[in-house]
């Protein structure tokens, strides 16, 4: 079935060979969302996934969530309001975040109120570094994400926090020995955050060999000189390699107008893109809704975009 064709029991029977097999057969028409989910949201009583998805949303990626403090804003603290005083609100926090450590269901749970596939951020940092220990690519963690039943990993690197090419390699390695053939790996940098930037050509091919299912790259017009015909040059050589490729909207544009979404989408599908990523810089830790909205539209028409944004609340 192809991504915008799901029903919401489908969400939570297929595994990585069907997420796959959906990407495939919709021809480029897959949308992907990235989330903060530990800040205020964009929306006061609903979290930024839950918006997401109602915009159209095929994919949603959780970025800074904490595997050693479960939370997520807009959810968990649904029934608790800053406005009854600082200290209050803290404790009730705390008191959620310690619920949630003990709760193997959290993600089924939270997903079942999305009804998308889930994924998360995990950073592969170098040794040394001071990046919470809750965020990384770790084999703590990447145990978690099989326990909890997340659809996918996205590793990769956020501003600041060192991560290289080889880190990430190292990184892929490590998650499929530990999630085996049910979790879908996604992989890659899609602007100049931890060191360096992956623009060769060896490199995606490593990616894709150490277990890489889907190789992100910065999409047309979000990097300088990312032009359509050098995206499409990488893209056909991550498909040469069997691999699916994602291009990504992470360089704060994705609160740009309506019209430069329209045209990086454009562009992003006349290079071959599988899926098309946007960020979660617009504002409030995501792409602003009538962005998400307007790249559905120009990837795959009013018809497929409308019909993902209403299904979403079938049962």
């Amino acid at each position: 079935m192809r991504m915008f064709d799901l029903f919401y029991e489908d969400y939570f029977r297929m595994k990585r060979s069907d997420l796959i097999d959906a990407i495939r057969d919709s021809e480029g028409r897959t949308l992907m969302c990235e989330t903060i989910i530990s800040t205020f949201p964009l929306l006061d009583g609903i979290s930024n996934p839950e918006a997401a998805a109602a915009f159209s949303a095929d994919m949603i990626t959780l970025n800074t969530f904490n595997f050693d403090a479960p939370f997520i804003f807009g959810y968990d603290d649904e029934k608790v309001s800053p406005y009854h005083g600082i200290p209050t609100y803290a404790k009730a926090l705390s008191e959620i975040v310690e619920r949630n450590r003990e709760n193997p269901d959290y993600i089924q749970n939270f997903k079942k109120i999305i009804g998308r596939f889930l994924g998360v951020n995990l950073e592969p940092v170098p040794d040394g570094s001071t990046y919470p220990e809750g965020l990384r690519c770790s084999e703590k963690n990447l145990k978690k994400v099989a326990e909890l039943g997340f659809d996918y990993i996205v590793i990769t690197a956020n501003p600041s926090t060192g991560v290289t090419s080889e880190g990430i390699l190292e990184g892929i390695r490590r998650a499929r020995s530990i999630l085996g053939e049910d979790t879908l790996i996604v992989a890659g940098k899609m602007h100049g955050a931890g060191a360096g930037n992956i623009y060769d050509l060896e490199t995606i091919k490593g990616f894709v060999s150490a277990g890489a299912d889907v190789i992100l790259i910065p999409a047309p017009g979000t990097v300088p000189g990312f032009t359509v015909d050098l995206v499409k040059g990488f893209i056909d050589a991550i498909h040469d390699e069997g691999a699916l490729a994602m291009t990504t909207i992470g360089t704060s544009q994705e609160g740009s107008t309506e019209s430069y979404i329209e045209s990086v989408a454009q562009m992003s599908k006349m290079a071959g893109a599988d899926i098309q990523h946007t960020g979660d810089a617009g504002g409030s830790g995501m792409t602003p809704p009538e962005n998400i909205m307007r790249l559905s539209i120009t990837m795959r028409g009013r018809r497929h975009t409308y019909r993902r944004m209403a299904r979403s609340s079938r049962r």
